[in-house]
């Protein structure tokens, strides 16, 4: 009998194979990284990866040369910090 174990977050949810973006900083440089295998949580959207995914993850943000390079806009958040202040007391709204 060949029965297959339905794998679930820690939140409950489903896992679904999927292929994913990963993007992180290292230093000043963001890394993209596109297409990478992951078990992604149905629910909140958590990822999980395995061991040799993993590895082989530290070598694109490491060692690898990348496929292209982006251009990404930089804004930079200009309201004060009592502007954003008011948002925790919920006078604000979007």
């Amino acid at each position: 009998m060949n029965k297959s174990i339905e794998l679930k977050c820690l939140c409950g949810g489903k896992l679904i194979k999927e292929e994913v973006i990963i993007e992180k900083w290292i230093k000043d440089k963001l890394i993209v990284i596109k297409n990478v295998p992951a078990l992604v949580c149905e629910v909140c959207g958590e990822k999980y990866y395995d061991a040799k995914t993993s590895l082989k993850l530290d070598d694109y943000f490491y060692n690898e040369k990348p496929d292209g390079i982006i251009k990404v806009p930089v804004f930079r958040y200009k309201e004060s910090i009592e502007e954003a202040e008011g948002m925790e007391s919920g006078t604000e709204q979007f």
